[in-house]
């Protein structure tokens, strides 16, 4: 099945709103067009420190190639990290995390806030009241709706890093957390854990088909690993792949048969990411087992990276950071 870029185009008017952005999010709206947010602002190698600060920009696009001036989500607190859009039978939901005093991720915490029409918001509301947990609901990519639930990848990012989901029966008003995944441990673990790295996987990116649920997760074990469910709440032991991964976030879509993924295809086994380029697109109609029909996106030696892709009408769109300056939209037909 022939895959082809139809448009690219950048979200932001360059240098004009913010010095630099990371961690895009897309979804499509009913009429057509797109909503993309980033979190943006004062910040350093994509984790703001205690005196910077970094909101959420989104924009609106009826085409997927001119967006409108962003519109600014925060709340309160300084720092704001890795929004995640969806689309929902009453309009459109963003998350995103936030926290305060300390900038430190165990402090995360999760706001939410929702548009009937994606263009006017409600104020940002904690995701679940009081919790401490470092963030519940999704921490990137879109929510899985299947089967009556929506499912959301959660990643707990302290001394070691683990995947769990959240699960909502109800739409997303109330949310119940599915237990830790656990391991298949192989030898690049081992000896990971014997130097003492931090180590662990996060980020989950989940599609369904007919053989249940699925999951990739970014690692610092040098590849992707895989999780697999036929019921969304028991999930096997996390696998590892031959999908090289050098700790950069990963994603997929699915749709009529084939599965997009998009991520650098690089290996590196330290915590600290090696360059995030060059970044693909490959496709699969196996499920994900085998991959080919290659798209590169970007090749140059910089950051290109922590995709976020959508299936829609034509095929897939993936919105990425773009050198950490601009967030890059770029739209593929399939056939």
């Amino acid at each position: 099945m022939k895959c082809r870029i139809l448009s690219k185009a950048f979200v932001y008017e360059q240098d004009r709103w913010f010095p630099t952005c990371h961690a895009s999010t897309v979804c499509r709206l009913r009429e057509g067009g797109y909503l993309c947010a980033s979190f943006a602002g004062r910040f350093g190698g994509g984790i703001p420190e205690s005196d910077m600060e970094s909101y959420i920009y989104l924009a609106r696009s009826a085409d997927g190639v001119t967006f409108s001036d962003p519109h600014l989500i925060r709340t309160e607190h300084k720092a704001h990290w890795n929004p995640v859009l969806d689309a929902v039978r009453d309009g459109y939901v963003l998350y995103f995390k936030s926290c305060f005093p300390q900038n430190a991720m165990h402090n995360w915490k999760t706001y939410v806030c929702r548009s009937a029409d994606g263009e006017r918001w409600d104020e940002p509301a904690e995701l679940v009241p009081g919790d401490i947990s470092g963030g519940r609901g999704p921490t990137k990519n879109p929510v899985l709706h299947w089967n009556g639930m929506l499912i959301a990848g959660r990643s707990l990012e302290g001394s070691s890093w683990t995947v769990e989901n959240d699960v909502s029966f109800d739409n997303g008003k109330t949310w119940h957390t599915v237990q830790p995944l656990d391991y298949k441990y192989d030898e690049v673990m081992a000896q990971s854990y014997r130097l003492h790295s931090l180590n662990g996987l996060i980020q989950p990116t989940l599609w369904a088909d007919g053989d249940g649920v699925h999951m990739f997760m970014r690692s610092t074990w040098g590849a992707v690993y895989r999780s697999d469910s036929t019921d969304g709440l028991n999930w096997c032991p996390a696998y590892r792949t031959d999908i090289p991964n050098n700790n950069s976030g990963v994603c997929a879509a699915y749709r009529d048969g084939l599965l997009a993924l998009c991520f650098n295809p690089v290996v590196s086994t330290t915590p600290t990411q090696s360059m995030r380029s060059p970044l693909v697109m490959d496709f699969s109609s196996d499920g994900g087992k085998t991959f080919g029909d290659r798209i590169v996106l970007e090749d140059e030696p910089a950051d290109f990276s922590y995709p976020t892709v959508i299936a829609d009408d034509e095929g897939f769109t993936v919105s990425y950071t773009w050198k950490r300056k601009n967030i890059a939209l770029v739209r593929i037909a399939v056939g």
